[in-house]
């Protein structure tokens, strides 16, 4: 394409038509126009997800990429779906299908978006802003907002400026996909590591520091709603009636074996004190986002940007 989105977004589904179009709602909601695109890679759903991924990719087949669509008889529109790429096949999990969406990615800037999850408005615009000012930086990180089932605030995280000490004792503050880098530090790094399963993006953002030397920029105060419920693979735990609170569930022991991946991976970091993490921290940030929980807790994340 000649005029290639600035930012491409890959969500990794599966069954999880129930959360899905809010999702892409939000994303749709931030008014970028063509310089952002979402590719959406499907595990072979059995629920109403590829119905939802249809009815907001404009009439794009699946496992047709946008330029085949786009020179088609087919199509009639002189602006580009949203959804440039999709596909529903059976795949290895999360981080296969994050590596093969972004295969398919024609931005200069990379991110997923959990299924379950949205994107905070006015995120995406921050981000373009941000990449105008720092035209050098490769990686731009914004805060998170963790949220109920029903999208109201729990708790608020805001992006904080990347610490050379906190990083020295292997502690990047970074969470899960509110982190936005660029195409060619996500080569250099090696890709997600689809040996991971629960820790793919801990240690990616460990890679493009230690191995790349990449440092983050934040771009805004919070850039992604994490929704926390009880069929959520990181989260789950959290709740009694799931059964990741079982000490004995496998989700455990493949957390184990990926601590001691990612410590064979990566240098021998040492612990923190406590006075080192306190000088280390963002006190303003933290401030701040201790404030915008007690201001906003249990309220509907909208409400904090009205």
């Amino acid at each position: 394409m000649n005029n290639a989105p600035v930012l491409s977004i890959v969500i990794a589904n599966y069954n999880y038509g129930r959360f899905l179009e809010e999702a892409i709602q939000s994303v749709i909601a931030q008014n970028m126009g063509d310089k952002v695109e979402l590719i959406i890679c499907d595990a072979a759903s059995t629920d109403n997800s590829v119905e939802i991924i249809k009815k907001y990719a404009n009439g794009l087949p699946p496992n047709i990429s946008y330029t085949d669509w786009i020179n088609s008889s087919n199509h009639n529109s002189q602006t580009p779906p949203l959804i440039t790429w999709w596909c529903s096949e059976k795949d290895g999990g999360q981080s296969e299908a994050f590596n093969k969406g972004f295969s398919h990615a024609s931005g200069r800037f990379l991110t997923w978006l959990n299924a379950d999850d949205v994107l905070m408005p006015g995120t995406l615009k921050a981000f373009e802003d941000a990449v105008v000012k720092n035209p050098d930086c490769e990686w731009f990180v914004g805060g998170v907002m963790w949220l109920d089932k029903d999208l109201r605030i729990i708790k608020c995280g805001r992006g904080r400026p990347f610490s050379k000490l906190r990083a020295s004792a292997g502690v990047i503050n970074v969470w899960g996909p509110s982190s936005f880098f660029s195409r060619e530090l996500y080569e250099r790094a090696g890709r997600v590591d689809e040996r991971f399963i629960y820790t793919m993006d801990t240690d990616l953002w460990r890679r493009f520091h230690y191995k790349c030397g990449a440092i983050y920029i934040p771009f805004c105060d919070y850039a992604w709603g994490l929704r926390l419920h009880e069929d959520a693979k990181m989260s789950g735990h959290n709740f009694a009636s799931s059964p990741q609170s079982d000490p004995n569930h496998p989700k455990w022991k493949q957390l184990r074996k990926e601590n001691e991946l990612m410590a064979s991976y990566h240098m021998s970091l040492p612990s923190m004190s406590l006075l080192r993490r306190i000088r280390s921290m963002s006190i303003t940030e933290v401030i701040r986002a201790k404030i915008d929980t007690f201001r906003f807790q249990g309220r509907k994340y909208l409400e904090y940007f009205c």
